[in-house]
């Protein structure tokens, strides 16, 4: 039982430098801390109750065409999404606070690269 702990303690003992992010002797884990500090939070656009409610709620957000299960989920850019403004509709702009509707792009609206954008300015919305 010894000889467990006493492994184990040196193998702590080994790998705990490996995180420290002012270490840089080790060149291969030294990336791991700045890639999460660098990355944004995707900010998902909602719809209103009035907005999204029924059938509208299958429908795109950008031009009205019915979407079904296939949309693709719509996202905001840091500045629509920043603060309180992410509890915003998309459509209408009232607050919805975390009840609201996921809202959703068509196929049209969201193929390629378009649906990285914006849904409400168009604007580059990072991942």
């Amino acid at each position: 039982m010894k000889i467990i702990k006493l492994f184990l303690l040196s193998l702590l003992i080994l790998l705990i430098p490996a995180y420290h992010p002012a270490n840089a002797s080790l060149p291969a884990l030294s990336h791991l801390h700045e890639f999460s500090e660098v990355t944004p939070a995707v900010v998902r656009a909602q719809l209103c109750n009035n907005c999204g409610f029924g059938n509208k709620k299958d429908n795109c957000c950008k031009c009205g065409k019915w979407v079904a299960n296939n949309g693709v989920p719509a996202r905001l850019c840091n500045d629509c999404g920043f603060g309180n403004k992410k509890d915003n509709c998309v459509k209408c702009g009232k607050w919805v606070a975390n009840n609201g509707v996921p809202a959703q792009l068509c196929n049209d609206c969201g193929f390629g690269n378009k649906k990285e954008n914006c849904a409400k300015c168009g604007k580059w919305a990072p991942n």
